[in-house]
């Protein structure tokens, strides 16, 4: 999946990676999914023309309200913030957090609408950079005017997910789905756990939502970086029990935005982040500014292909009675027993009308390849961000007899399996009725499949 970040460039930028990245896939002939993230209510100092090294011990002005540019002045760095109730919800004695944590200031003093501040922890201050402070941005909206905007945007140009920072409470998804409805479509929605606010009511935040990310930017300075890896596993759990997706983010091969290779620490970061159970990584500032994009890629690549190859979670997403009553997910822990029971099937292959089967069925970490057949582009391009699941394109059969050849080419095409090899099959019956789940069929391929 492609994430398009709305904090930073403007709508030819977006539309031009739109493109790019639709290109790509008709290039490559694999279904990419497009993720548009909402800036939400986070605070950001303003722009400027080139980044600020920032030392222990120098003196940085933030303007509340204000668009001033990032620059030196005199003996001190100046910098707007365009929320101007900064003033009101810090004080002397405070710290404030800017570029993901990674500068630290305290506050010496509030004049007007100016925040005096000395460096605590020095670094390189980029432009829009966040701003983060606890407590600050208590009255600004869940979804703001330019999130709005770029939902739009995200309509227009057929994005497949779109993704909210900062959510607080379930309102907050609830006003996000408001602004995709009033923008003319239904869009998956990612909910970005990245408050502390936000665990206080986390079962249902993920349970609206169609999927979480732990964005451990921000969450880390929120709550601090020891309290991360263990509230990392709280997000990944709470997904898995409602059966939603959840994708680990922020500062993950973070090194190879410089170099060419990762520190081991950041390759055992990644692979913890299988073993957990996460359906996705992702990368930011190492294939958006990074050296090496490409290299980043098929480094992460690596290292999740050998965490999985060595899975000990392995079957961990299953979740006994959390739903029960539910057949689709009947159906879902029927196909995990069949694949334990019958080592010698080769794969399963799931119909779905919604995408919800390969959900249910990822959530149970199959040792065997999931292909799931979408009834439209747009279907395939979402279930994309399933963990094991490989989406192929495939009409809804008319019948028993349509159904059964197009699962059989599908496992010949897909996963270059032969006859006589054992599959599963799954879906819903009556066939073209957009039935959830309800049956399952061990098959065997037969002859003259090809």
């Amino acid at each position: 999946m492609a994430r398009i970040n709305f904090s930073h460039g403007d709508p030819q930028s977006w539309g031009q990676l739109t493109q790019a990245v639709r290109a790509a896939q008709q290039a490559t002939g694999k279904p990419v999914a497009i993720l548009g993230d909402l800036q939400g209510p986070k605070l950001r100092i303003a722009d400027a023309d080139a980044p600020l090294e920032l030392a222990r011990g120098d003196k940085l002005t933030i303007v509340a309200g204000s668009h001033e540019p990032l620059r030196r002045e005199y003996d001190r760095a100046i910098v707007g913030c365009s929320y101007p109730a900064l003033i009101d919800e810090v004080q002397p004695g405070d710290r404030v957090y800017l570029r993901d944590g990674e500068i630290d200031v305290l506050v010496e003093a509030v004049r007007g609408a100016r925040i005096e501040t000395e460096v605590r922890g020095g670094g390189l201050l980029t432009p829009r950079a966040g701003l983060h402070a606890i407590g600050a941005g208590a009255q600004l909206d869940a979804v703001t005017d330019a999130d709005r905007t770029n939902a739009r945007f995200a309509v227009e140009h057929g994005m497949d997910y779109v993704a909210l920072s900062f959510v607080r409470t379930i309102d907050d998804v609830e006003a996000a789905r408001e602004a995709l409805a009033a923008a003319g479509r239904e869009i998956p929605l990612i909910a970005k756990i990245e408050t502390a606010v936000a665990l206080n009511s986390l079962p249902e935040i993920v349970s609206a939502a169609d999927g979480a990310m732990v964005a451990r930017g921000d969450l880390g300075v929120e709550v601090g970086p020891a309290e991360v890896p263990v509230l990392q596993r709280g997000i990944i759990d709470a997904a898995g029990r409602s059966l939603a997706p959840v994708i680990i983010a922020t500062q993950m091969l973070e090194s190879m935005v410089q170099r060419t290779r990762p520190t081991r620490a950041e390759a055992s970061d990644v692979a913890n982040a299988v073993w957990d159970g996460a359906d996705a990584l992702m990368l930011s500032a190492e294939t958006a500014v990074g050296r090496g994009p490409v290299e980043t890629v098929e480094m992460m690549d690596a290292i999740i292909r050998s965490a999985e190859a060595n899975d000990p979670a392995r079957g961990a997403g299953s979740l006994p009675g959390a739903w029960v009553g539910d057949i689709g997910r009947t159906i879902a822990w029927a196909v995990a027993a069949a694949v334990e029971q019958h080592p010698d099937v080769k794969a399963v292959i799931a119909f779905t009308g919604s995408g919800r089967s390969g959900r249910l069925i990822a959530k149970d970490r199959l040792p065997v390849p999931t292909v799931v057949l979408a009834p439209s582009p747009e279907i395939q391009q979402r279930l994309q961000l399933l963990w094991g699941v490989r989406p192929a394109l495939c009409e809804p059969p008319d019948s028993l007899e349509e159904m059964l050849g197009d699962v059989e080419r599908a496992a010949v095409r897909e996963l270059g399996l032969r006859p006589g090899d054992r599959i599963v099959i799954t879906g819903g019956l009556p066939l073209g009725q957009n039935q959830p789940s309800n049956f399952l069929k061990l098959h065997i391929i037969p002859p003259g499949v090809g």
